[in-house]
């Protein structure tokens, strides 16, 4: 997905699959046509960053400026928070909405942006979220994919947070679309809001999880 496929809209939902690659290349692009462009990739979209957002789009600035946004865990009172400046944005301020769930989001911000829907990626994790929820309990934690997430280290030699992060996120998908108890995708998002925690332990989320959530056929 490029920039030239979206819609010409000051505000756009884009729904991916893979929404983490698909925001990697659009910001790529992003950030090298100008230096007042943002990518807001926090890991829960909370009030605090709507109201950041909001403080952007309104710093007045003479060119076009777009947000690139992973909306995907936005809470309630964020989307009710953005509801305005996503009608009616300054002059020259553009929004990509960036999710892999469309369902998560109100009524009322579908209706204030132009969207579309890009399947064409299977995310991998999708397939191992699906393994681990028909997996029994006591076989979850040894499961390849959940030994070798675990086991990752990143750039900086530290526990890769980001891969638990979305393979948590994943499950709260796959869990929507399989249409399970609502207390069990709630819990599961709060408990990605935890990943990116240095004090955080990613094996001990995910051995939680493993433990909470049903098994499913």
């Amino acid at each position: 997905m490029k920039l030239s496929d979206l819609p010409k809209h000051h505000a756009v939902l884009l729904v991916q699959n893979n929404r983490i690659e698909a925001g990697e290349k659009l910001w790529k692009e992003l950030s090298e046509q100008s230096i007042a462009n943002r990518f807001f990739n926090q890991t829960v979209l909370d009030i605090d960053t709507a109201r950041s957002i909001i403080s952007w789009a309104n710093t007045p600035y003479n060119d076009e400026k777009v947000a690139l946004i992973s909306f995907h865990t936005a809470g309630l009172a964020a989307q009710n928070a953005m509801l305005k400046i996503l009608e009616e944005p300054r002059e020259k301020v553009r929004f990509i909405l960036l999710t892999s769930n469309k369902s998560n989001l109100i009524d009322t911000v579908l209706s204030r942006v132009s969207y579309i829907e890009d399947r064409s990626e299977k995310n991998k994790s999708n397939i191992n979220v699906g393994e681990f929820l028909q997996t029994a309990h006591s076989v979850r934690m040894k499961l390849p994919f959940i030994v070798e997430m675990l086991a990752k280290i990143d750039e900086e030699g530290r526990k890769d947070r980001e891969s638990v992060r979305e393979f948590i996120l994943s499950l709260t998908d796959e869990m929507s679309v399989l249409k399970l108890e609502p207390q069990y995708i709630t819990e599961t998002f709060e408990i990605a809001s935890y990943a990116s925690d240095p004090s955080a332990s990613g094996k001990a989320l995910v051995e939680y999880l493993a433990l909470l959530l049903p098994k499913v056929k």
